[in-house]
């Protein structure tokens, strides 16, 4: 029984090395690429929005004041939603209550190639619409930290 034991255990291991080398191996992949998938373009689009000054010389300024605001809202929708929004906050609190409480938001981007596809200026307001567009493997290269 031992010897028919033994003789079966080496059947089988010898079954299993046989096999493992005839096996192809498969080219190594690179786990983060598969993760990807950079056939496609990647888009924002973001909404801005300016308000023309009353104390303004001309219609004309008004509105290049507006549409000015406008890009510039843009732009830093653009860049909280590439880059994110670094958040500083302090608050006092005196006597068990809260004294004083202040938040401060700020962006800090570089956004190249932006380009307006549509803007209006209606009862004082200038509305804009902002989109950028990359390949996604270009969105990868820059952004995936």
């Amino acid at each position: 029984m031992n010897k028919w034991f033994v003789t079966l255990l080496a059947s089988l291991g010898l079954i299993l090395v046989i096999s493992g080398c005839s096996s192809k191996a498969e080219p190594a992949k690179d786990p983060k690429a598969a993760m990807y998938d950079f056939s496609n373009e990647k888009s924002f689009v973001v909404y801005g929005e300016g308000i023309a000054p009353k104390n303004t010389v001309s219609p004309a300024q008004a509105i290049a004041l507006a549409k000015r605001a406008a890009i510039t809202d843009g732009y830093r929708q653009l860049g909280e939603k590439l880059y994110g929004v670094k958040i500083n906050s302090s608050e006092t609190v005196q006597d068990a209550a809260l004294k004083d409480s202040r938040i401060v938001a700020s962006v800090n981007a570089l956004v190249k190639d932006a380009a307006i596809t549509d803007a209006t200026f209606k009862d004082g307001l200038y509305s804009i619409r902002m989109e950028i567009t990359m390949s996604a493997r270009r969105w990868h290269e820059l952004f995936a930290y």
